[in-house]
């Protein structure tokens, strides 16, 4: 009961209106058929003898309408949707009227309008919806004599039928509630699957969908964009020579560091092991180098390896070219992160053998 009172910011949170209106072509389709029985059987013929088909054949022709605009998908929001709802209450008490008031059965067709406002709309949009339609059901008494017993039937009527009202709003408040609450998880585990557990960096599967994205607006509006592949110089050591404890540690100060270095709309994500992705947007080649070694700074005065010696980077750029697709620039800075690892490795080795 909690839930069916709260205050919602969205009315229809939760809410599936294509569901709503294939239950609604349902529900006038119905309507159609048992006007099609009912009419000729009670014909609107008791306040104005034969003068009453004139004033009854709009309505039966709206019906048809709305039932042919539910039929093909057109009734595209929830207040078309209620308004289509009042329109019917409407329109069986007019009915109601024209084919002899209490008398007549056209009142019994109320019930479902109510159901499918109390299914598909909030709690606080279906109590005027029954107010209308307990005035409808009363009406009769304006202009017949009035009747005790009927009155009676018709109070118990409209108990019955706001019982049932409670009912389906109560079971389709639990379920918009539900469907809000899958939805917030299911937007939750979509960030989660797109952020690194040690860093807190996107990852590379966030790395991917960012870089086509930037990829087709670089193309777009002929804009620039670099992408940058770094690692973190003898970070192997680290793990050996101390633990992996002390490598996830490095890696976290090394994230924190680019994180707060890189301004937007740039982006900075985890590739993997100790490498890095920065994709630049905007950025020629040559601005990304002079951006490069300005991270390399800022890392190196920031963070600090087990032995107290600073953290350096190593870093290789490739701009984005005509016909390069983000695979393939990926591949292009992948192999020259590559290129550089070797040269470092061979420069290493020459100091050694002097």
């Amino acid at each position: 009961m909690r839930t069916y009172f709260a205050p919602q910011p969205d009315a229809y949170a939760g809410g599936d209106l294509d569901n709503a209106q294939r239950i609604g072509k349902v529900v006038w389709g119905l309507l159609v058929v048992l006007l099609a029985f009912l009419v000729p059987l009670n014909p609107p013929t008791e306040p104005f003898g034969e003068a009453g088909w004139i004033v009854a054949a709009p309505v039966i022709i709206a019906g048809l309408v709305t039932f042919e605009l539910m039929r093909a998908g057109r009734v595209r929001s929830w207040d078309a949707l209620l308004a289509i709802s009042y329109g019917t209450v409407i329109a069986i008490g007019l009915l109601q009227w024209l084919a002899g008031g209490v008398t007549a059965p056209f009142r019994s067709l109320l019930l479902l309008p109510v159901l499918i406002v109390a299914a598909t709309h909030p709690p606080r949009r279906i109590a005027p919806f029954m107010g209308l339609v307990f005035v409808v059901l009363a009406a009769p008494f304006l202009y017949d004599a009035w009747d005790a017993t009927r009155a009676e039937g018709i109070v118990a009527t409209f108990v019955i039928w706001c019982a049932l009202a409670v009912g389906a709003s109560l079971l389709m408040t639990g379920v918009r509630v539900q469907r809000v609450a899958l939805t917030a998880e299911g937007h939750e585990a979509r960030a989660e699957a797109r952020i690194d557990s040690l860093t807190e960096l996107p990852n590379r599967r966030a790395f991917d969908e960012v870089l086509r994205t930037e990829v087709a607006r670089s193309r777009r509006f002929s804009l620039p964009l670099s992408l940058v592949m770094l690692d973190v110089v003898h970070f192997k050591g680290i793990n050996d020579g101390w633990s992996y404890a002390e490598g996830d540690r490095c890696l976290r100060e090394v994230a924190e560091a680019l994180r707060t270095a890189v301004r937007q709309p740039d982006s900075c994500f985890r590739w993997g092991g100790d490498e890095f992705a920065l994709i630049l947007v905007g950025t020629k080649a040559e601005e990304a180098r002079l951006l490069t070694e300005r991270l390399d700074a800022e890392v190196s005065s920031s963070c600090r390896r087990p032995d107290g010696r600073p953290i350096r980077l190593r870093f290789a750029t490739a701009e984005l070219r005509d016909g390069l697709s983000p695979r393939a620039l990926t591949e292009m800075a992948g192999v020259a992160l590559t290129a550089a690892k070797l040269g470092d490795a061979q420069k290493m080795n020459a100091t050694s053998s002097t």
